[in-house]
C-alpha cells in the first residue's frame, strides 16, 4: 500500500498561521505529478512544532483534499509511546491510511526497548504502522533483527522508512521478509536503495521535484540520478525543512515561513538552491 513515491510534505504558514490555501495547492500539485502518498505532520512538516489543534486541522484538511487519490500517512513521532499512541488515535479519527512512528529520539533505547515501544503502539491502535529508523536524529539505530522480529510479530506493522545509509540492510531484511515494504528515508542514496531492493521512498526532495521522485522509483536511469544528487545535496545544506521551504517559495507555491526555532535559509543555502534551479528543470 505504501510503496512508490511518497512525499514528506511541508506545512505552509502565513504570518505564523496555517496556510490552508497553500496546503491545498501543494497537495493537488503533488498528486497531479504522480505522487503515490502524502505524509503530513512529520519532521519535514514541522509536526513537533504544531499545536494539537493545528495537527488535527492539517490531517483533516489533507484527507478532504486528497480524497482517495493517494494514501495519507500521519507523522506520529514522539519521545514516548503514550504520546505516539495519542497522535495515532487522532490520525485514526481523521481517517488517515497509516502512521509513521519514529524510534524514540534523545533517550537512546536498547533494541529490547525499541521492540517494546512499537509493540505497545500496535497493541493500542488499529491503524497500519510504518516504523521510522533515523539514526542521525535518534542517536540509535533499529537493527535488522529488530525490524524482522517486529514485522514478523505484528500484522499492522507494514513498512519501514529507513534513513540509514547502510544499504546492506535492504537485502538482509528482504531475505527474510520478501513482502515487507522498505522505503528510503535518505534522498541522496535513493538510487542505491532502490537497486538494493527497496520499494519506494518517503522523500523531502519530492516536495520540489515530485515528477523526478516518481521516476527515481519507477523508471530509474543513471542520467536521472545526476540532477537528483545535486538537488538532494542542496536540500540538506541546512536543517530540514529550511532549504526545501526556501525552494518552494522560489517556485511560488508557499511562503518562506518556518516555526521557531527553525529559521529561514542562509546565503549559502540560497546560493546552492539557485545554482541547482538554474541548471535543471526538475519541476
Amino acid at each position: 500500500m505504501f510503496s512508490g513515491s511518497n512525499v514528506a510534505l511541508v506545512t505552509p504558514f502565513h504570518n505564523n498561521i496555517l496556510d490552508l490555501e497553500a496546503l491545498e495547492r501543494l497537495i493537488n500539485w503533488q498528486i497531479e505529478s504522480g505522487t503515490d502518498g502524502i505524509l503530513v505532520t512529520g519532521t519535514t512538516g514541522e509536526g513537533q512544532l504544531l499545536t494539537s489543534e493545528e495537527r488535527k486541522t492539517v490531517i483533516n484538511i489533507s484527507r478532504e483534499i486528497i480524497r482517495e487519490r493517494a494514501h495519507l500517512t500521519v507523522g506520529c513521532s514522539a519521545i514516548s509511546a503514550i504520546d505516539t499512541i495519542r497522535i495515532a488515535k487522532e490520525a485514526e479519527d481523521c481517517r488517515a491510511d497509516g502512521i509513521l512512528a519514529i524510534v524514540p529520539y534523545y533517550i537512546k533505547p536498547t533494541q529490547t526497548g525499541i521492540f517494546e515501544f512499537f509493540a505497545n503502539i500496535h497493541e493500542n491502535c488499529d491503524i497500519p504502522i510504518i516504523m521510522y529508523n533515523n539514526p542521525g536524529r535518534c542517536c540509535v539505530s533499529m537493527n535488522v533483527d529488530t525490524v524482522i522480529k517486529l514485522a514478523s510479530s505484528f500484522k499492522r506493522i507494514v513498512a519501514l522508512k529507513d534513513s540509514s545509509v547502510d544499504l546492506t540492510r535492504v537485502p538482509k531484511i528482504k531475505r527474510t521478509l520478501p513482502g515487507f515494504t522498505l522505503l528510503s528515508g535518505d534522498d541522496p542514496s535513493l538510487a542505491g536503495y532502490m537497486t538494493s531492493g527497496g520499494n519506494g521512498t518517503i522523500s523531502v526532495v519530492a516536495n520540489v521535484a515530485p515528477k523526478m521522485a516518481k521516476k527515481m522509483v519507477t523508471d530509474y536511469s543513471p542520467e536521472l540520478n545526476i540532477p537528483w544528487t545535486y538537488l538532494s545535496e542542496a536540500m540538506f545544506t541546512e536543517s530540514n525543512p529550511i532549504p526545501v521551504k526556501f525552494c518552494l517559495s522560489k517556485m511560488g507555491i508557499i511562503k518562506n515561513e518556518l516555526r521557531s526555532p527553525l529559521t529561514v535559509a542562509g546565503k549559502i543555502t540560497e546560493e546552492a538552491i539557485n545554482s541547482v534551479m538554474d541548471q535543471w528543470d526538475f519541476c
